[in-house]
């Protein structure tokens, strides 16, 4: 028989004392392959400021844990006592991972590029905000496991690529150019991102969605009705904006010097056929080889395209029962989707944000965002 499912448990664990608090009546968390993480909690009533005003000092280290497991290491950065004649007082506070300061803080325009690889570049780029070396997970699939809780295939281990010779003065740190900025021009030359780890680390990686789906969602209005798990389901399908063709012109150097073509080219069957004609192209002297050309165009294609085939999926719950266990739900992961009202069955699609919430209205809800797989190319 399968077992009874309990109701998932949030709890904010303080990293220099080791104490937990859960008396709070609403929060909000949030995780984002392209944003910093965060988590919102509103606390208590009349009194609440007085017992915990000390630990909730901006800047103090927190763990927020959903089901026993890690969703978020990182720090107080807002704290806020809204009062009203009718409802009292509570007290609202915002975690925001470390990583969060990489979005603002200026980089070093000192750091050297010269003869150095992308992994070495990096940690000196973020040096300053505390990360060392051991900091950065190059295997993607070691995060979302410490969240999940379940082994996942993963690709995409981060190798330890020499940043271009072609062009220094291009890959140096420009003046007012933010760490994160900086981190990111770089490591999509090499078709990879970076985001936050639940444990605070930093995650570079490609999003993976070749992966095994870890979550299968059902909403079916006639057969089968019974075993839907979801509230409701929202599919986009967007073509605005979408190219139809894009190409990107580099300029590279055979052995005996002499220029040659480099080419970077990708169709979009759907939209030809659907009849669009949407011709991009762009030029990138920077670009020396058919190689980084071809990346260019996946992420030029990318960046255009997430709205193609979009599925935003409303869950009851903070976590994805399977009839045996509950298995938070994580960013960088696979899903399928199955609904008569919208297709049938939908295939895979890739998550790559998700927000949770708990209130005296609602209960416990979980908004995902995932894209059809195939799409985010980088």
């Amino acid at each position: 028989m399968p077992n009874s499912r309990r109701r998932d448990t949030v709890e904010i664990q303080s990293v220099e004392t080791g104490g937990i608090f859960d008396n709070f009546t609403s929060f909000s968390l949030s995780m984002d392959v392209s944003s910093p993480w965060e988590a919102n909690f509103e606390l208590g009533n009349a009194g609440t400021w007085v017992d915990i005003e000390r630990f909730i000092v901006p800047g103090s280290g927190y763990r927020v844990t959903i089901n026993g497991r890690p969703f978020l290491t990182g720090r107080v950065e807002m704290t806020d006592v809204p009062l009203d004649a009718s409802g009292g007082s509570v007290v609202r506070l915002t975690i925001r991972s470390k990583m969060a300061d990489a979005y603002y803080a200026a980089a070093n325009t000192k750091i050297k590029v010269k003869n150095t690889t992308l992994k070495d570049f990096l940690v000196e780029l973020y040096r300053d905000l505390g990360y060392t070396e051991n900091d950065f997970i190059g295997l993607p699939a070691t995060s979302r496991d410490l969240l999940t809780g379940r082994s996942s295939a993963g690709k995409g281990n981060f190798k330890n690529a020499k940043i271009e010779k072609s062009n220094i003065k291009d890959a140096k740190v420009t003046a007012g150019e933010t760490i994160y900025d900086a981190a990111d021009r770089h490591l999509r030359r090499f078709g990879l991102i970076h985001w936050d780890s639940p444990d605070g680390k930093i995650v570079v990686g490609a999003p993976n969605d070749e992966q095994n789906p870890l979550y299968n969602f059902r909403y079916r209005r006639v057969s089968g009705s019974n075993l839907n798990n979801v509230i409701g389901i929202t599919r986009t399908i967007d073509y605005s904006g979408i190219p139809s063709f894009i190409y990107v012109y580099g300029s590279g150097q055979t052995i005996d010097g002499a220029r040659k073509s480099v080419v970077g080219k990708k169709v979009d069957g759907d939209l030809v056929s659907a009849g669009f004609y949407r011709p991009v192209i762009l030029e990138a002297k920077s670009i020396r080889t058919n190689a980084l050309a071809e990346r260019a165009v996946n992420r030029e294609y990318s960046a255009r395209a997430k709205q193609k085939d979009n599925q935003n999926i409303e869950i009851d719950g903070l976590s994805f029962w399977d009839g045996f266990n509950s298995i938070p739900f994580c960013v960088d992961t696979v899903c399928t989707v199955d609904s008569d009202v919208l297709g049938g069955q939908l295939g895979r699609y890739y998550i790559h944000r998700v927000t949770l919430s708990r209130d005296a209205r609602q209960g416990d809800r979980c908004n995902l965002t995932a894209l059809k797989t195939g799409i985010w190319r980088l």
